[in-house]
């Protein structure tokens, strides 16, 4: 038997200990349940909001004071309690969604109780975001259908104007060998909800002084969305009929995941010089 460090001891004594102890170990479940999801860029939006939610909570942990009430801790174990029941039965996206805001709820009423829970909004708004379901553009919106003709029109001009003999017909792509039918789930709305949630991330980590440049950073993360996704839906048009092994990688592969990777280092560039030109 081995005894802890004599560092190690005073930190478990103190309140905070044990809360960073209990926060570790609700990340840890919520990262590997969305690691079991059938959806890779929830697990990475995840990353990312835990990642945003940590950075700023270090920001106020000095200035932290414990004044919970009965009332507000009872709440708050019963709140981390149903997290980890429901932790254990957990299928599909529905239930991992909503359990980030379920803990960081529980865990803001173990140390400042119902008065202080104004104190995290920030951190609120950034566990809410991984409850919206991807899908939220398409029940609300319902654009899905209109913005897969327009993308199909557009990408049958390119690929006529580049010199393909292609034919469009509805959502319906006709080449001389083959055809794909641009369908609503190739529109993209998935992918340009996931970028407005990625703006907002980076609007409260990392905030903007000018109230404009804040509207036009959603702004850009649709357009570059829209592009992004025009551009996969262009490359999948030419490889679909003579390279079918090309298309499955890029379309349903790990291909497809490096459109995800290339639009939010585009967004980052883009914010990142929005904060440079503030900061000279």
């Amino acid at each position: 038997m081995k005894s802890l460090p004599s560092n190690v001891l005073p930190l478990l004594k103190v309140p905070q200990g044990w809360l960073l102890s209990l926060a570790a170990c609700l990340v840890v479940i919520h990262l590997t349940l969305a690691e079991r999801t059938d959806d890779s860029n929830f697990f990475g939006l995840s990353l990312l909001v835990w990642y945003a939610v940590f950075s700023l909570l270090q920001r106020q942990w000095p200035k932290l004071r414990w004044q919970s009430s009965l009332g507000a801790s009872l709440v708050g174990a019963g709140l981390i309690s149903v997290f980890f029941l429901r932790s254990l039965s957990s299928s599909g996206n529905v239930g991992v969604t909503i359990l980030p805001f379920m803990g960081g709820l529980g865990l803001a009423l173990f140390v400042s109780g119902f008065q202080g829970l104004k104190r995290y909004w920030r951190e609120f708004i950034l566990l809410g975001i991984l409850a919206i379901p991807g899908e939220l553009g398409i029940s609300i919106l319902n654009i899905s259908h209109a913005l897969a003709l327009v993308i199909t029109k557009i990408v049958g001009f390119l690929l006529w104007y580049i010199g393909f003999q292609v034919a469009v017909e509805g959502n319906h792509l006709y080449f001389q060998n083959g055809g794909i039918i641009i369908n609503d789930a190739c529109a993209g709305v998935n992918n340009l909800t996931y970028l407005v949630k990625v703006s907002v991330i980076f609007l409260l980590l990392f905030p903007l002084k000018s109230r404009k440049k804040c509207w036009l950073v959603p702004f850009v993360a649709l357009v570059l969305a829209f592009f992004m996704n025009l551009f996969r839906v262009t490359l999948l048009a030419v490889l679909s009929p003579s390279y079918p092994g090309a298309f499955e990688y890029w379309h349903e592969g790990q291909g497809s995941f490096v459109f995800t990777l290339v639009i939010v280092i585009l967004f980052g560039s883009f914010y990142l010089s929005l904060l440079r030109r503030e900061t000279t």
